[in-house]
């Protein structure tokens, strides 16, 4: 039967449709099978693969463990997005200059150190900071951002950020929802708490710094140089407490669990911040263990250093003309900052806008 010209087109229309209809069904089919992937992320995926002239170490970004449940897992504190290319990471290795012996490099796992930022506010200096930090501590050190889920948004703007996240020498990892940072008070309860110290396993050595604190790159020291301490901040000048600040500071993670284990936090007379909080459970640790006959140099014995040593490390209250690093600038008076503007310029990265006490 001979269709006329008429009909031969429709009956071509028709099937442009019905062929149209059908490939719709198999992308929605698709689309709902895997609902996590887009074409885009298709393509990236496949442009992440390594060729054979790719150098070893460059693998797929790793991203940390986001739920109380994951975090307490010691065994594997670091969940990767995507999959990786090698079950057997390579680890590269840095030579600074100077002669010196070559640094590890961080292959994407956590090892014996860690420095972590708590921040869910957004501000302005926070990128550029984290950067330097990751920059003067050098390519073996992790920085672990730990933020709320509203907040993630805030980190994913920079392209310099990106590259490091990337790599996985910085990570994002997302805090429970019940946990709210109104006060300082707040900020205490958290982080006399175990989720956070059991989240950080196997890293010993914490260092940790907060969005108005720095370190600044003209040091001759390191963080490493403190390691033989189970605590070390900016020491607080006596009028205002005891101890050390931790807004800057370098934690031995299972001297702080040891603490957790024995006493639950309280804003007590002397006790009013986490960071004075712990030194005086430290000292106590230390002082049983001077009457059992141990001495800080002991293995497994709490060391803490010395005003003199501790000065070294950061300054606050307590002036020292080249420190390691710095927390809260903005206090200082006029005549100090003059000199700081030689020492650290990077100074002027930190914020002005703590949490307020309430």
């Amino acid at each position: 039967m001979t269709l006329s010209p008429v009909e031969d087109r429709r009956r071509k229309q028709r099937n442009i449709v019905y062929l149209a209809f059908g490939i719709l069904i198999v992308i929605y089919t698709i689309k709902f099978s895997f609902p996590q992937h887009t074409a885009l992320s298709v393509y990236q995926s496949y442009s992440d693969k390594p060729s054979a002239s790719s150098p070893a170490g460059h693998g797929t970004p790793q991203e940390a463990a986001s739920t109380p449940a994951a975090a307490a897992t010691a065994a594997a504190p670091v969940v990767s997005t995507t999959r990786s290319h090698s079950s057997e990471p390579t680890m590269g290795s840095y030579k600074p200059p100077g002669g010196n012996e070559p640094v590890e490099m961080f292959n994407g796992t956590i090892t014996n150190k860690a420095a972590i930022i708590i921040e869910t506010r957004f501000r302005t200096n926070l990128v550029p900071l984290i950067l330097h930090f990751s920059s003067v501590l050098g390519p073996s050190w992790p920085i672990l951002i730990y933020t709320s889920a509203e907040s993630v948004g805030m980190f994913s703007t920079s392209a310099a950020l990106s590259r490091y996240l990337h790599s996985g020498l910085i990570q994002i990892r997302i805090l429970p929802s019940s946990v709210l940072f109104t006060n300082s008070n707040s900020v205490n309860k958290f982080m006399t708490q175990k989720w956070l110290w059991e989240s950080l396993a196997p890293a010993e050595h914490i260092l940790i710094f907060q969005s108005d604190s720095m370190l600044c790159a003209n040091a001759a020291r390191s963080v490493e140089d403190f390691f033989d301490y189970d605590l070390v901040g900016a020491p607080i000048r006596k009028d205002l407490g005891q101890g050390y600040n931790g807004g800057l500071s370098l934690r031995k993670r299972s001297t702080i669990l040891r603490v957790l284990k024995e006493w639950r936090w309280s804003a007590q007379d002397g006790d009013r911040f986490e960071d004075q909080w712990y030194y005086n459970r430290f000292h106590k640790l230390q002082l049983r263990e001077k009457q059992a006959g141990k001495s800080p140099q002991d293995e497994g014995a709490i060391n803490l250093p010395n005003m003199e040593i501790a000065r070294t490390f950061s300054v606050e209250t307590i002036d020292y003309p080249h420190p390691l690093g710095v927390h809260q600038v903005h206090r200082w008076i006029s005549e100090g900052l003059v000199s700081l503007d030689e020492w650290c310029p990077e100074y002027k990265l930190c914020s002005t806008d703590p949490v307020k006490d309430t």
